[in-house]
């Protein structure tokens, strides 16, 4: 059996759709971030101790992780051991980055990556407050500019006079009441 729409159908279909996403409160959506929404601040880089490890770190971590992913078998013990074939050397521990994470590193290694695991939600784009707009101070109102102390001008005339005929206490520049002057 073959249904076939036409392009009002269609249309109407989407449009119920639509509708609905908005009553069931479909979140709106906000400018994308570059890298989606684990682009990291400025400063830090994903670690990428594994494929998908998107904990933000400086870029100097990111490049030791990588060492320490090349190398990780120079820290365990070749035969094996309590931990089977992920039993590292003494003086090294698993590196415990994220759940698995049996790469030997040292002590201090672990702990930066505690750390890193620890600070990762402030170091996300996305969990930064919006900047907020600086408020500026009010301005004064702006004076006309031929009018100075007491409604007069510079020049010590009212600026439109009465606009009466023969009222020539008034500064023609300024005025827009024209006045007829006797000949």
């Amino acid at each position: 059996m073959t249904i076939m729409a036409s392009g009002a159908a269609l249309l109407s279909l989407t449009a119920a759709l639509a509708g609905s996403a908005l009553a069931l409160g479909a979140p709106a959506l906000a400018e994308p971030l570059p890298y989606g929404p684990d682009t990291c601040i400025q400063g830090f880089v994903w670690r990428e101790a594994r494929g998908g490890d998107t904990v933000c770190v400086t870029p100097a971590t990111r490049d030791a992780t990588a060492q320490q992913n090349a190398n990780a078998a120079q820290n365990r013990e070749p035969n094996g051991g309590a931990y089977g074939p992920a039993t590292c050397k003494p003086g090294f521990v698993w590196r415990e980055a994220f759940d698995g994470d049996v790469v030997c590193v040292t002590p201090a290694v672990r702990s930066q990556a505690a750390s890193d695991n620890a600070a990762a939600g402030s170091r996300y784009q996305r969990n930064q407050p919006v900047p907020t707009p600086v408020a500026q101070p009010p301005q004064p109102e702006p004076q006309t500019p031929y009018e100075g102390p007491s409604g007069y001008d510079l020049d010590g005339r009212k600026p439109c006079g009465t606009g009466l005929p023969g009222d020539r206490n008034f500064d023609r520049d300024f005025c827009e009441i024209l006045v007829d002057q006797p000949s």
